[in-house]
């Protein structure tokens, strides 16, 4: 088999969900090994168990071009991804998340020798309640419809892209950063890679429904100011239905002399608009929370300790930082 003469960096991203991390590595350092002259293996510890991390521990010693970033607490996945790519120095970032094949590695490689950025696909992703299925798909809906980023159904963080596109989303400055939103941003040339994850583990994320309506709001308000227009032209309808309401008012006072008391009218008129009010307020208390995040400045991660092979890399000469 010819070896490929440029560097590829593969970010393995590992929480308390990954299984089998030291096996997964042992497999993706002989397949780099066989396919390509320079390679690293940056693994990104997101809180993995201990006994996991010990079993890594022993691996750096016989197995080369391993690199262990460990994140000082667990972060959501986006971000953990992000460390690994910013530690990258590859012509080639593959990034992979808990149960991906590793084996997929060099058939994202050579697709992205023709695009820019590779977004893998996973046929038989499954989510774990039929709720969230069907929030994923109302999100990729909208995304595509209102903010023209076109995510589709089975999208993971199985994601190949060359130094160019890679050193763009690095250079982004904001503190909530989601990968695939961000790559689909930068416009570059982009296909998709269809795969399936290994039998069994089909189950891609193990979070609560509350996170993922969290992380929902999080790429809706990060990514665009629809929302606010959206609010906007609430409050718009809800004036003029104000005005028209007053207008009537005055109408029947000055056509009718009997009036009687309009309670329940007079009720719905102010139920609906405190419920536009309140949605208003709270809509833009979720983006002046945003931009208080960014205005901080704060790193959106901290970098605990940093572990490697005996043998760092395969060319250790090699330099590939470009601008």
């Amino acid at each position: 088999m010819k070896v490929s003469n440029f560097f590829v960096s593969t970010v393995l991203v590992v929480d308390a969900q990954t299984e089998d991390v030291s096996a997964s590595v042992e497999r993706l350092s002989e397949i780099l090994r066989t396919h390509y002259a320079n390679y690293e293996i940056v693994l990104v510890d997101n809180g993995i168990t201990l006994n996991e991390l010990a079993a890594v521990k022993k691996l750096l010693p016989k197995v080369a071009c391993i690199r262990v970033i460990r994140l000082s607490r667990s972060h959501d996945t986006d971000t953990a991804i992000f460390a690994g790519i910013e530690a990258s120095i590859g012509d080639y970032v593959c990034t992979l998340y808990n149960s991906d094949p590793v084996e997929q590695v060099p058939n994202f490689i050579e697709a992205n020798k023709s695009d820019d950025i590779i977004f893998g696909i996973a046929k038989n992703l499954k989510r774990q309640r039929y709720i969230e299925e069907m929030g994923a798909r109302l999100l990729y809906w909208y995304s595509r419809r209102f903010l023209h980023i076109n995510i589709p159904h089975g999208s993971t963080y199985f994601i190949c892209m060359n130094r160019s596109a890679s050193n763009a989303l690095t250079r982004s400055g904001r503190f909530m950063r989601h990968i695939r939103h961000m790559a689909k941003r930068v416009g570059f040339k982009s296909s998709n890679l269809y795969y399936e994850l290994p039998e069994g583990r089909g189950s891609y994320n193990h979070l609560s429904a509350a996170t993922y309506l969290s992380r929902a709001i999080d790429l809706v308000s990060n990514y665009s100011s629809h929302p606010l227009r959206v609010v906007t032209y609430f409050g718009i309808i809800a004036g003029l239905l104000n005005v028209a309401y007053a207008i009537y008012v005055l109408v029947i006072n000055f056509s009718d002399k009997s009036v009687a008391a309009g309670w329940t009218t007079l009720s719905l008129q102010s139920s609906f608009m405190f419920f536009i009010l309140f949605l208003i307020l709270a809509l833009l208390a979720e983006y002046i929370g945003k931009i208080l995040n960014e205005t901080q400045q704060e790193p959106p991660y901290h970098i605990m300790q940093e572990l490697s092979s005996t043998v760092s890399i395969a060319d250790e000469t090699r330099r590939n930082v470009t601008k």
